[in-house]
């Protein structure tokens, strides 16, 4: 959950790195670090908090060298301060790490026996220190011994300061990339901050471990065997990773799901019909499935549920959502008759990694929904489906939820289709339709000035509740955790069946309740739970298309969206709960971006 960043090469090392830390922050902002090389003399800067307060450090201490690593922080084992920031040092080395080492406790023990003397809480410092103790003149051979006594997860940046025109990385269950220039190179969590020097990239698998001058990068495999890695051309280009004249990412992202929406679709379909390309998994195979689990943290899961209820309804199969730190421990029934669709946006989610694994083992079918294509779950799944988001910074989701909103629809058709389940006509409908998603996202933001308007009003909410039925009751989790994660308001999204099964004693007066109606069939029974509330002195706020506004006149604010048949009123109905979101967080004058103690990448359990 941590960033790391490494540059080798002929520039001056600290501006690379301090860009490249505001490229990587979403994924932790709790404190910050470079260390810079030069002549064998280390210079190390730390700052607790954000990579600006680093930034003023720098503007009174120089740190000149052309070889560098840094660090942004999501703290795990030990508080947010200076002493715990990394880069984390012993005599001849310095270490950034991205990850858990799980078995640090009994490896920071038998060091302390052995007399070494650590300063901070962390379970990385344990690193540098045991490459101290196994080096014998040579880094390489340092990290061998190193890496075969941890337990856990690492992305690692390595300087040793024998080695002054030398960088080291390697990994295990952490993401990590290696930028390939001219006459110089990188290292990186992820792409973002590669963009503005290189579009070529190594991306090293787990186990293998990389020697890197300006010239020449060395990989070695798991047995630290020279290996030869191929080099890939990076596909996004720069101003991905920047906001234009969006003053946050979260809005920026939101205007852009159109668009990426749009390219999701055209990737996977083609006159009328949903194509995957070689998809390893037969007719036959599809008929058979018995059941099919949808595997997610957060939105991720949340998108599940949404298609949990058209999987059942359209494809015919039973189908469950499953939060994928509870299902990698659950005793499971999986055998190959099971479908297990794993989202990640990143591909790097630990408990969805875990997940996948699991159902790997038990010989179920396996298919990802990810945005990273060199990403672990991509390549550990049987079948891999690609989002088109481009880079999503905000930490808070958006355009990569309804990216792999619509890929879940058009597998469910595609599934729908070759079990016979449902009709050429009506996959050609909800095909036709689902291109026309992107035009009536557009229209939705002619609405911005309105939500903005509601957004003052509700400002100063401390708690309020979203509630609907089926489908909308998984975009009501979605709407819940939208406003809770940036706004901080104390909010949940409930089943509206449910409001008169302990909900209801909540409702006082002045709550807000938020009322999702996207089903016409459903509408009677979700008004009369409304009314309910209302009853009780909450105000209550509604959320339904355009057709259905007439037959709301019980309620007194109504926004609405455009309409599209049930199968997809979800991608619609989410829009103006993240433009809500962003507004109410923007008028509290919140850090939209970079919420309190979340990061981007869960990549830790």
């Amino acid at each position: 959950m941590c960033g790391i960043i490494g540059y080798i090469g002929r520039s001056e090392a600290t501006g690379i790195l301090i860009k490249g830390l505001k490229g990587l922050e979403y994924r932790g902002y709790d404190s910050g670090g470079i260390a810079v090389l030069n002549k064998n003399k280390l210079g190390i800067i730390k700052a607790k908090g954000e990579i600006k307060f680093l930034e003023e450090k720098l503007q009174e201490i120089t740190l000149t060298g052309n070889l560098g690593i840094g660090h942004t922080r999501w703290a795990t084992h030990g508080k947010a301060n200076e002493i715990n920031a990394h880069p984390h040092c012993s005599r001849h080395f310095a270490v950034v790490h991205n990850g858990i080492i799980e078995n640090y406790s009994e490896i920071k023990e038998s060091l302390a026996m052995s007399g070494v003397v650590f300063e901070s809480e962390t379970d990385t410092e344990v690193i540098p220190k045991l490459l101290e103790l196994n080096y014998n003149g040579d880094a390489v051979d340092a990290i061998r011994k190193t890496v075969n006594l941890l337990e856990g997860s690492y992305a690692l940046g390595i300087i040793c300061t024998d080695d002054s025109d030398t960088l080291y990385c390697t990994k295990k269950g952490s993401p990590l990339i290696i930028g390939v220039g001219e006459g110089e190179n990188f290292i990186a969590s992820d792409v973002n901050p590669l963009l503005h020097y290189t579009k070529r990239a190594i991306y090293l698998e787990d186990g293998e471990t990389a020697k890197i001058t300006a010239k020449n990068i060395t990989v070695y495999n798991a047995s630290f065997a020279e290996i030869k890695k191929e080099i890939k051309e990076i596909q996004l280009n720069k101003s991905a990773a920047d906001k234009g004249n969006f003053p946050h990412y979260m809005l920026k992202e939101i205007y852009e799901e159109p668009e990426v929406i749009g390219r999701t679709l055209e990737a996977v379909t083609h006159d009328g019909e949903v194509i995957f390309e070689d998809m390893p998994y037969t007719d036959e195979d599809f008929k058979n499935l018995g059941r099919i689990y949808i595997v997610g943290c957060g939105s991720a899961y949340h998108v599940g549920l949404i298609a949990k209820y058209n999987f059942e309804k359209i494809a015919k199969v039973p189908t469950f959502a499953e939060y994928a730190g509870e299902f990698r421990y659950a005793d499971t029934v999986l055998d190959e008759n099971c479908l297990v669709i794993i989202i990640s946006q990143s591909g790097e989610t630990a408990d969805s990694l875990a997940a996948l694994k699991k159902a790997r083992d038990m010989d179920a079918k396996t298919v990802s929904v990810v945005n990273v294509p060199e990403s672990s779950i991509a390549k550990m799944s049987r079948y891999s489906i690609l989002t088109r988001a481009g880079a999503e910074i905000a930490v808070a989701t958006t355009k990569a939820f309804s990216c792999q909103l619509a890929v879940l629809d058009m597998l469910c058709i595609y599934i729908a289709r070759k079990r016979g389940a449902c009709t050429e006509v009506f996959s050609e409908i909800a095909i036709n339709m689902s291109l026309l998603l992107p035009k009536k996202i557009e229209k939705l933001f002619a609405k911005a000035d309105e939500i903005k308007a509601l957004a003052k009003e509700l400002k100063d909410m401390d708690k309020c509740y979203f509630l609907g039925r089926n489908v909308d009751y998984g975009v009501s989790l979605e709407g819940a955790l939208k406003l809770k994660e940036i706004s901080y308001i104390d909010c949940a999204g409930y089943p509206a069946s449910e409001l008169k099964h302990g909900t209801i004693s909540l409702i006082e007066k002045g709550t807000v309740c938020f009322g999702l109606i996207s089903n016409k069939e459903l509408l009677p029974k979700t008004i009369s739970n409304l009314i309910e509330v209302i009853a009780r002195g909450a105000r209550v706020i509604a959320f339904a298309p355009e057709s259905l506004a007439a037959e709301l006149p019980q309620l007194e604010t109504v926004v609405t969206y455009p309409d599209s048949i049930p199968f997809l009123t979800p991608s619609l109905e989410v829009i103006p709960l993240q433009l809500l979101a962003y507004y109410v967080a923007n008028e509290k004058g919140l850090p939209i971006d970079k919420p309190r103690n979340l990061a981007k990448s869960v990549t830790v359990e």
